[in-house]
């Protein structure tokens, strides 16, 4: 298998840069702990209870219970998925023999439970165009399927080839967009169609029978209510923030076809969640099952609000258009503060991951089988894949940790060193190591969140001056060891909140509205939180927990950085402000406390 696969060959619109399937390691830091905590993770489900429909179906033995609830009492099949993804996209980078056996051995018994004419589900045919099999469990078996085969599993990629064949002469076909989430399911065709097994019936087949053109019409026009309106035939309007994933699949259609009412209708979307349906953070504040409007942006625990699910699909949109506008850093910053503020924040340590990434009150608990424990294994076994991007003449540093890159090329291996304690410290060295002289050109992202210009050092000279929000390139030749060195100054930003849940001060007459204010630290949404936890420090007549007695402006001068470590005391209070993904389970805090009504 290749470092990179390009499909470029088959889509009409090319992508720039690829990012590497396999070559990254990583070294300490936040990153690894995140992506060692996933194994552990993984090795907590039980396989028996994720593989009995399939054994059922199979007419096997099927020791053990199944999960129950939702996630496999209507969508029977999709906890092996889960596995699939996570433990899969993780063994391509580093290896695992227990990993290896728990895929190996899904693997197999979804071989068994397979029929003559491809199909695999641990449902019958009769019960496929139900519920949301056709396009949940598909999904999530497609991505397992070719995250098995990623991680070394040698029969994943033909019985992925062979379900897809019978997907696209299903009988169901016809009525399949009308089913309940079929938005899902436009990704999953092109998805196939971009592995080295795709067939140009894929992508026809998604135009044929998932293309919604009254949908893509609403997002054309910029209809204002359209995100949390969805009037579908069929099956209830089923609004959700997970139609992110839609647009992977749209975008998709965009780079096979060349047809730009995609792409319109794709950017629009784009824009409509970034300017109203984006928390501080990176968070998507649409949901299904909630009262949800433009710029509502809830807070309180439980609405459901920031849904991991959503910003997995958000990452994944925008890696997309790295790959097609890599000069545009602006999809990087996407990916970066999304991984810190909602997926890592949502990881439960090694027994759990969350479902919302709530910032205000307390976070949830961790849970072992869900959707969102799904998405988020798969991003955390796929983190070694957003530090780079290459081509063959040009490298990308993406996102800065603590990691081992090796570049394959034509001209001999390159090897890339990255040293930083990222996102703890802003200092970062690369040292980029060839056996002979070669020519290539490095780009270093100099994130948006930075407080002000980089200068780029090589080999201890000043080279080149990067600003906040772009790529700077550093030439070549690269010869021997050369080493890059830089520092990211690390912004301090506040955000007012402008939502639906104000707080007001009910002794006033008539009742004042107090002032809230989140703060980000470079990449990082910071939280405020009590060093006694148990303390209350609201003044009567308000519910709410933190409130800084301050102006923001004087709270802004008052915090003072814990020597090494992105903790700050405020100096005066008993508050302390530290990163929202470092919050437990326990801790009250807020991500946006409480300030005098001006």
């Amino acid at each position: 298998m290749k470092q990179i696969f390009n499909n470029n060959e088959n889509n009409a619109i090319k992508d720039k840069i690829f990012t590497p399937l396999y070559g990254v390691k990583l070294q300490d830091g936040l990153f690894c702990e995140v992506f060692h905590n996933n194994f552990e993770y993984l090795k907590k489900v039980d396989i028996d209870a994720a593989l009995y429909w399939f054994r059922k179906k199979a007419g096997k033995n099927a020791p053990g219970k199944p999960y129950r609830g939702h996630f496999e009492d209507n969508i029977k099949g999709q906890t092996a998925g889960m596995i699939l993804m996570g433990a899969g996209n993780a063994l391509r980078w580093e290896k695992n023999k227990e990993l290896e056996d728990i895929v190996n051995t899904i693997v197999a018994e979804m071989k068994d439970c397979s029929e003559d004419d491809g199909y695999l589900m641990a449902v019958p045919k009769m019960q496929f165009g139900t519920l949301e099999y056709p396009h949940y469990v598909r999904i999530w078996l497609t991505y397992g399927l070719y995250g098995a085969a990623l991680g070394g599993n040698k029969d994943a990629l033909e019985m992925l080839r062979k379900w897809q064949d019978w997907f696209n002469q299903c009988d169901d076909l016809p009525i399949i967009r009308y089913t309940s989430l079929s938005f899902q399911g436009v990704v999953c065709s092109p998805f196939v169609y971009n592995t080295p097994i795709g067939k140009k019936e894929d992508i026809e087949v998604t135009q044929k029978y998932y293309e919604e053109d009254w949908r893509l019409g609403q997002f054309i026009m910029r209809e204002s209510n359209c995100i949390q309106k969805r009037n579908q035939p069929g099956y209830e309007p089923h609004p959700h923030g997970t139609e992110l994933e839609a647009f992977e699949g749209y975008l998709d259609l965009y780079r096979a076809t060349g047809k730009y009412y995609y792409m319109r209708a794709v950017m629009n979307a784009y824009q409509m969640y970034k300017e109203e349906w984006q928390h501080v953070g990176g968070g998507i504040v649409m949901c299904e099952f909630g009262d949800s409007h433009p710029g509502c942006y809830w807070l309180a625990p439980p609405r459901p609000y920031n849904e991991l699910c959503c910003t997995s699909f958000w990452i994944l949109l925008n890696q997309r258009l790295h790959r097609m506008f890599p000069e545009e850093e602006k999809y990087v910053n996407e990916i970066e503060t999304s991984l810190y503020n909602v997926a890592i924040a949502n990881q439960d340590g090694k027994d759990g991951i969350r479902y919302f990434a709530w910032i205000d009150q307390h976070k949830a608990k961790g849970g072992l089988v869900h959707c969102c424990c799904g998405v988020g294994t798969r991003l955390f076994g796929m983190l070694p894949e957003f530090l780079y991007s290459v081509n063959d003449n040009e490298l990308y540093c993406d996102i800065y940790n603590a990691s081992e890159f090796i570049w394959e090329r034509e001209e001999g291996n390159v090897s890339v060193s990255t040293r930083t304690k990222m996102p703890y410290d802003g200092a970062v060295e690369i040292a980029v190591t060839t056996e002979k002289a070669q020519e290539f050109t490095v780009y270093l992202r100099i994130p948006e969140w930075a407080a002000k210009s980089v200068q780029i050092y090589v080999d201890g000279r000043p080279a080149a001056e990067g600003n906040p929000g772009s790529y700077v390139a550093v030439d070549g030749p690269w010869e021997e060891t050369r080493r890059i060195s830089f520092e990211l100054e690390f912004a301090l930003r506040q955000f007012k909140y402008t939502g639906a849940e104000q707080v007001y001060d009910r002794n006033a007459e008539p009742p004042q509205r107090y002032e809230r204010f989140a703060l980000t630290y470079g990449p990082l949404l910071m939280a405020v939180k009590g060093k006694d936890n148990d303390r209350e420090f609201a003044p009567n007549g308000i519910d709410e927990q933190f409130y800084m007695g301050m102006q923001s402006e004087e709270y802004l001068s008052r915090l003072k950085k814990a020597e090494g470590m992105p903790v700050f005391e405020v100096e005066g209070t008993e508050y302390e402000v530290v990163p929202y993904f470092a919050i437990d389970s326990d801790t009250r805090f807020s991500c946006y406390p409480l300030f005098p009504v001006m």
